[in-house]
């Protein structure tokens, strides 16, 4: 049976829509964006119409998160599980139905402010997904678009809403140091996918860390390395290898909007039914190494972070 829910779509919204148009050709090797009715770009990864999208605006950041569900009576049941839970959600109209290219949306927001769009009815690609990049192209189909990793400096009210309310489950936490920066994250998964969304505690201002896609041929990660490295893409981490159960092999670099993509293969399943969370404290059993930009923009978060904190009032004691 197909999974009740999976990672369908991301929405982005970019101040320059022409670098994201080369950056999606040069870098991901993807076939030239269809134009939607209110103005965004859609690219194929797959046999869907469209995985990712750009919506011209100021923020160079998430939009939002479209989550595919297997039935209507799979998105009104978490519909209904959402407003019982005092959560405010709207239903999509015909022109915003009409731009994401499905049939039925519903939209509400998570704690962080994300938007998420609960959707069914995706309409299919006009023509099968062709990349001389990745020739064999894309790991989607029951398992959904690749991942996101969010950046939430609330963990245990972004749990609540995503496995109380949606129903993922915990695949795996993260506890972990990096120089003088704390990390804290939590896997999530709705199907066998190791995690389809991922909540880190990062001293990020942006709303994503990364989105991955997953491809079919190991061989097509290191020409897509060799890719970014032509085409001067800028890169965060080297090449490196996710310890199990997710294992990945991947690079991570950097898209015109200042947040990570990483391109990745091997990623292993797991079998949700009755997985016992796993609990960490590396995110990588070799290479991943540093690039000095990443390390500078930590920093800097972490500086801003600890000035935030210190300009706040202090509490009064009851």
């Amino acid at each position: 049976m197909p999974p009740d829910l999976r990672l369908g779509y991301l929405v982005f919204e970019v101040r320059r829509p022409s670098h994201w148009t080369a950056f999606c050709a040069r870098m991901l090797g993807l076939p030239a964006p269809s134009s939607n009715t209110d103005g965004s770009l859609g690219w194929q990864l797959d046999d869907a119409c469209q995985r990712l999208i750009a919506q011209e605006g100021p923020a160079d950041d998430l939009a939002a998160i479209g989550l595919e569900c297997a039935s209507d009576e799979v998105m009104d049941r978490m519909v209904r599980r959402l407003q019982q839970a005092g959560r405010r959600v709207t239903a999509g109209d015909a022109a915003l139905c009409g731009a994401r290219r499905v049939r039925r949306l519903h939209r509400c927001a998570d704690p962080c402010g994300n938007a998420i769009e609960l959707f069914t009815g995706a309409a299919a690609a006009a023509a099968p997904f062709a990349s001389a990049a990745f020739p064999q192209g894309f790991r989607t189909g029951d398992l959904g678009l690749g991942h996101a990793v969010l950046v939430a400096h609330d963990l245990e009210a972004m749990e609540a809403f995503y496995v109380g309310l949606l129903g993922f489950g915990v695949t795996e936490r993260l506890a972990t140091r990096v120089g003088p920066i704390d990390i804290r994250g939590t896997f999530l998964h709705c199907n066998q996918r190791h995690h389809s969304l991922a909540l880190f505690d990062m001293p990020l201002a942006k709303r994503i860390h990364h989105f991955m896609l997953q491809a079919e041929r190991l061989s097509d990660i290191g020409v897509a390395f060799e890719r970014a490295r032509r085409h001067k893409v800028p890169l965060s981490l080297e090449l490196g290898q996710h310890p199990d159960p997710d294992g990945t092999f991947s690079f991570y670099g950097v898209t015109p909007s200042g947040f990570d993509f990483e391109i990745g293969a091997g990623t292993q399943t797991i079998e949700p039914a009755g997985w016992e969370t796993h609990h960490t404290d590396v995110t990588s059993a070799w290479g991943h190494k540093p690039k000095l930009r990443l390390q500078l923009k930590m920093a800097a978060g972490l500086i801003a972070r600890k000035m935030g904190a210190a300009s706040q009032p202090a509490k009064e004691l009851s």
